[in-house]
């Protein structure tokens, strides 16, 4: 077994890790036509052994928000359930999702005819065994991450091409059983367990997610393949928004972990947001039969643009562009009074926001941030400058 290395990270004085260019997302159809191979990181199923409902389901979240009224996004989506070994071609058209808009899947099943119109393929990794090894080795489960997504891919590309279809990784967030908790009871999981939980995810785990795509990627490289930052996004509200303060017995089913209503809301917020390049519906109303937690919804647009600006910021930096992390450091970090953007550039914007992505501080062209107005916590720091934009982590105590 070959035990995959850490590749990214490296120490520096300040997580300012993405680089934003102006138009990184492509212009999405109103439309967008989807096919996901996926797991329970994606659709919890309803069962007798679950406690999962309509709502532990990302598919009928992005339907709820497709079908807000003024909003002429529309989604459907054909998938397959199952782990990577029973991923395959030809495709089969399965629904998995009661409440998404399903009119193409009528024109095909287990064939490649109609599947031509599939926008999207999307795939979800397991969260629990391929991150032990690297993706282009075998698993566990018999085959490597790299191979079966490729083969799948030609496929697809030989059987059904579609010139403006993107494939797409769903990184579903990393299993919690090696955190400390006991039967299988995510209310007996520590604060400590919880942030071991985040270090990894935020780490080994998203470089994982990001070397399988990469690899992917150099092989073909004329096809439009793409990560899908979920798990970064809802780790990082999990641990900077108020969704902290929800106990986890209210967030997660077991340690799998199956997930409960809050945190597929969380997880379609990010999906929408990678789909369609946009937020979703401001005016977007719950349903109290959704069970989404009172803290998600009483603050609902505040954690839609706060996922939007860790989405947003999803774009690793390759030494030596502009903007590399040799030219911006924040010190110190924490801050106590003010802290120093140390930077080259002469015309720039800086914007401090809280965890809740109100704005604290926007200032120009000024490179020391007087901290003394704030509150101990965490902060979110915009550089914006040339239309190119960072984005980091600000601790203040």
């Amino acid at each position: 077994m070959k035990i995959l290395k850490r590749h990214i990270r490296k120490p520096i004085l300040l997580a300012f890790t993405s680089l934003i260019y102006t138009g990184l997302f492509a212009q999405t159809s109103d439309t967008v036509d989807m096919y996901y191979y996926k797991n329970s990181l994606h659709n919890h199923l309803v069962t007798g052994n679950s406690e999962a409902t309509a709502s532990t389901n990302v598919g009928n979240w992005i339907a709820r928000f497709t079908t807000t009224p003024s909003n002429p996004k529309v989604a459907t989506l054909g998938s397959v359930f199952g782990f990577f070994p029973q991923w395959s071609v030809p495709t089969k058209a399965n629904n998995f999702h009661t409440e998404i808009s399903t009119p193409h899947l009528e024109k095909w099943t287990a064939s490649w005819t109609g599947a031509k119109e599939i926008d999207l393929l999307g795939f979800v990794p397991d969260n629990f065994d391929g991150q032990a090894f690297d993706p282009s080795d075998t698993i566990n489960m018999g085959q490597a991450y790299v191979t079966k997504l490729l083969y799948l891919i030609d496929e697809w590309e030989t059987n059904a091409p579609n010139a403006n279809r993107r494939y797409v990784v769903y990184a579903g967030w990393p299993a919690l059983n090696r955190y400390g908790a006991t039967n299988d009871d995510p209310s007996t999981l520590t604060a400590t367990a919880i942030a071991n939980w985040h270090t990894y995810g935020l780490g080994d785990y998203q470089d994982w997610m990001e070397l399988l795509v990469a690899r992917v990627k150099s092989a073909r490289p004329n096809l439009d393949i793409r990560l899908h930052n979920i798990s970064k996004a809802v780790l990082m509200c999990h641990q900077n928004t108020v969704v902290k303060d929800i106990r986890p017995e209210l967030l997660f089913e077991d340690l799998a972990p199956h997930g409960r209503s809050t945190w597929y809301f969380l997880a379609a917020v990010a999906e929408y947001i990678e789909i369609y390049g946009e937020k979703p519906p401001a005016n977007f109303e719950f349903k109290s039969e959704w069970g989404v937690d009172s803290a998600v919804t009483s603050n609902y647009q505040s954690i839609v643009d706060y996922i939007w600006m860790v989405i947003k910021g999803s774009v690793s930096i390759e030494p030596g562009t502009a903007f590399g992390q040799n030219q911006l450091l924040l010190f110190p970090n924490p801050a106590i009074s003010t802290v120093e953007i140390q930077t080259n550039l002469v015309e720039f914007t800086i914007i401090v926001s809280d965890a809740m992505g109100r704005s604290v501080i926007n200032q120009k062209n000024n490179i020391i941030v007087d901290t003394h107005s704030l509150t101990s916590g965490t902060y979110y720091v915009e550089f914006i400058a040339n239309n190119r934009r960072l984005h980091g982590v600000l601790l203040v105590e």
